[in-house]
């Protein structure tokens, strides 16, 4: 019974460094994106259409990985696996949500057959 709440802090702080890490990727990808409105240039226009679609679906991935941490936070550790599972597979890929994730699903055994 200790190793699984041991196993569910350590999913819900992976969680929330998988949330920090999102913010910062979809805030940088959002920079490359909207760098021609700042006047400076650089990358093509397809790039920057790309990275803005990047970021929106990278965005997407960290609202996963909040509903994952708060579904974590009530108790519901299957469920928070589930959307873990789902905000690491939205491009691009993230391997911290993705063992957060696992670490959730992982099966447990409340007590003992005997």
């Amino acid at each position: 019974m200790v190793s699984t709440e041991k196993e569910v802090k350590i999913a819900r702080i992976l969680i929330i460094v998988s949330v920090i890490f999102g913010l910062f990727v979809v805030m940088a990808l959002l920079t490359i994106g909207i760098g021609d409105l700042t006047g400076r240039g650089g990358a093509s226009g397809i790039s920057r259409t790309g990275a803005i679609l990047l970021a929106a679906v990278k965005a997407a991935g960290v609202g996963f990985g909040l509903v994952a941490y708060l579904t974590i936070t009530r108790g519901d550790t299957r469920r928070a696996g589930v959307y873990a599972l789902a905000a690491s597979l939205l491009p691009p890929l993230d391997l911290i949500a993705l063992f957060a994730g696992l670490l959730a699903l992982l099966p447990r055994k409340e007590g003992g057959d005997g």
